[in-house]
């Protein structure tokens, strides 16, 4: 899953309310209007309040197209409209939306814009999730670029793109450039925000994962329950980020052979997950999966296979047949069906896998592999 950061592209709309307040009669009071349901609809999704969320920020989206494809509400909508959908694995409808908003930007604003860099950042994350990372490198390479001329090199938002930039060189294997990159992100951030800002929670995990990727189990600790803090503190319990950092955990502790413990927070990480997502998110799909290859590394081979075909049947959904997660699914399936004596269907689901790292990117069989061999099927990357 993304939302490492998904950017909200909120300085259009701090200028409009700017215009709105100088503006006297009914237009002012609608506008006004207009953007106190905005707001109410961003608060709602951030909260991972999703339900209530999409009713607000499709009414804003309708009521601003009624000013035309060229008012600045409509891509101020549909950026946030797009989040809430990229929230929950909905990448396609996101897309859309976050490519509507690039476009009236960069016509209004200019293409060094924040909001701009916002738009694009959002579309990096959707090629990220989506396993295209070949897509996603320029579009953080433009966003980087924006940032440091409009903000100065050591604004946070700077870093919130280096840590996005560093993650991508982890999953292209570039581990050295990655880890420099992350440590500069965390720096850069904690010299803004202190030590125990929730903004530190996505660098702090994708650098635990990194260490995790190395087997130095012992680095990797304290980075992800320092996350988990961080979150917790900012969050309460019930949020997405939370979960991601209770899969996390639970990751690492497998990883280590301490199975009761995995167990115990995959638990807690899948109720949270169902309750906040759904039981057909994507989040929920990688923590079975997850909770899959415990089963399967304890010889827990019916209940392995029980867990394994939920998460295809939802991860197919969510990610396409395709996607490199998928395939990893695939094939630890074709090995369980294999140890239970189902060899011919072993063997249909084995030529599957190859199938789908045969079409995946170079960097993504990379990674596939890399996956293959540690000691989960996947990790919230946020």
């Amino acid at each position: 899953m993304t939302q490492r950061w998904c950017r909200m592209g909120f300085v259009s709309l701090l200028a409009l309310v700017v215009v709105c307040n100088g503006v006297t009669g009914t237009g002012a009071m609608e506008v006004d209007g207009w953007t106190q349901r905005f707001e109410e609809g961003v608060k709602a999704r951030e909260a991972a309040r999703y339900a209530k969320a999409e009713p607000i920020l499709m009414q804003v989206l309708r009521e601003a197209e009624q000013g035309g494809a060229d008012d600045a509400r409509v891509a101020l909508a549909a950026n946030q409209l797009g989040l809430l959908y990229h929230d929950q694995g909905r990448l396609s409808e996101a897309e859309a939306l976050y490519l509507r908003a690039l476009g009236t930007w960069e016509a209004q604003l200019g293409p060094e814009h924040e909001d701009v860099a916002a738009a694009l950042n959002n579309l990096a994350e959707i090629a990220h999730a989506k396993g295209d990372w070949r897509a996603a490198e320029p579009l953080y390479e433009r966003v980087l670029k924006i940032e440091r001329q409009t903000l100065g090199p050591a604004h946070p938002d700077v870093a919130i793109s280096l840590n996005n930039l560093a993650e991508l060189y982890r999953k292209q294997g570039r581990e050295t450039a990655a880890e420099s990159t992350y440590r500069l992100a965390l720096t850069l951030m904690e010299q803004a925000h202190g030590p125990d800002h929730v903004e530190l929670g996505p660098v702090l995990n994708n650098l635990a994962a990194l260490y995790k990727g190395r087997g130095m189990y012992a680095w990797a600790e304290p980075l992800y329950e320092r996350a988990l803090k961080v979150r917790r503190l900012h969050f309460g319990n019930d949020h997405p980020a939370v979960v991601m950092s209770l899969n996390n955990l639970a990751c690492l502790y497998q990883a280590e052979g301490l199975y009761a413990s995995a167990q115990r927070h995959f638990d807690e990480a899948l109720t949270l997950a169902e309750r906040l997502s759904g039981p057909q998110s994507a989040l929920a799909g990688t923590i079975i999966g997850n909770m899959a290859f415990l089963a399967d590394q304890q010889g827990l081979m019916a209940q392995a296979q029980l867990w394994y075909q939920r998460a295809l049947v939802i991860q197919q959904q969510q990610l396409g047949v395709h996607h490199p997660t998928v395939g990893l699914l695939v094939e630890r399936y074709a090995v369980v069906l294999d140890s239970i004596g189902q060899s011919v269907e072993a063997g249909l689901y084995a030529a599957r896998a190859a199938s789908i790292r045969a079409r995946s990117q170079p960097g993504a069989v990379k990674q596939g592999a890399v996956s293959y061999l540690g000691a989960t099927v996947g990790e919230a990357s946020r």
